[in-house]
């Protein structure tokens, strides 16, 4: 498949994962939702600015009088002068992640995912995620309590996805989620339960999302995967997957 735009990428997940507030600032936009998760809580600065500096300047503003760190997500779309910009003002980046595109029909005919049978061998797919399916996807990668929860709970609702569940939809072992943004799908929340772990618990779940995804228009797949994670990185590419981009998180010293 052609590869898509870094930025087409970083717009996509903007959409499929947005921000409860968010500010334009001329190419950039400014995102927070009460300091849940990076992307939710970061500048995505994939556009022009005309002053790298002065649009710095704002965003820490920006952040400062909502007593959030600043973080910025730093792409290939960036404006190049950005991360030497920030570097300078001593920030540090983390969670290196890649971006990971397929064409769905491609994913899906790796196999046939199983959607009958024993109750442990399901994979039940939702236009909205049950409790249960949050609650598996909670205790696997959330981070806080019930007020962080409720947050997530609302950017979960921010647009349409299909949400897939394997084995009993009321406590399910392993989750995904697929954002649905026009010919696009993206893959967020894939989890699984440590005892569930090493059974093909995930590989099921993207199958079924990948037949899935051309039925509600989304032709194309795209995922974020940290770099530093190799087993799912081998996952993904088994299944097609291939690296067209990547960005890191800077954030502010002495946050």
């Amino acid at each position: 498949m052609d590869l898509p735009a870094p930025s087409v990428l970083d717009h996509l997940a903007d959409r499929g994962w947005p921000a409860l507030e968010r500010e334009e600032l001329e190419g950039w936009t400014l995102r927070a939702s009460a300091g849940v998760t990076n992307r939710a809580n970061s500048v995505l600065t994939a556009g022009p600015v005309a002053d790298v500096g002065r649009a710095v300047l704002h965003a820490e503003d920006w952040y400062a009088s909502r007593d959030l760190p600043a973080v910025f997500q730093v792409s290939p779309a960036s404006p190049a002068a950005l991360a030497d910009e920030l570097r300078a003002r001593g920030y540090r980046t983390h969670s290196q992640t890649d971006i990971l595109v397929a064409e769905s029909r491609a994913v899906a005919a790796f196999d046939a995912p199983t959607h009958a049978g024993a109750a442990g061998d399901r994979v039940a797919l939702e236009d909205v995620p049950r409790a249960g399916w949050t609650d598996t996807w909670w205790s696997v990668d959330g981070r806080g309590g019930d007020a962080e929860r409720s947050v997530v709970e609302r950017i979960l609702a921010g647009g349409p996805a299909l949400y897939a569940a394997h084995g009993d939809p009321g406590s399910p072992d392993a989750v995904a989620r697929l954002a649905l943004v026009g010919e696009w799908g993206g893959l967020f929340a894939v989890a699984t339960r440590p005892a569930a772990r090493r059974a093909g618990r995930a590989r099921q779940l993207i199958l079924a999302l990948g037949a899935a995804a051309e039925s509600r228009g989304a032709r194309r797949l795209w995922l974020q995967v940290l770099a530093e994670n190799t087993a799912a990185a081998a996952l993904y590419r088994s299944l097609g997957f291939e690296r067209a981009s990547g960005y890191g998180y800077w954030r502010a010293p002495g946050s």
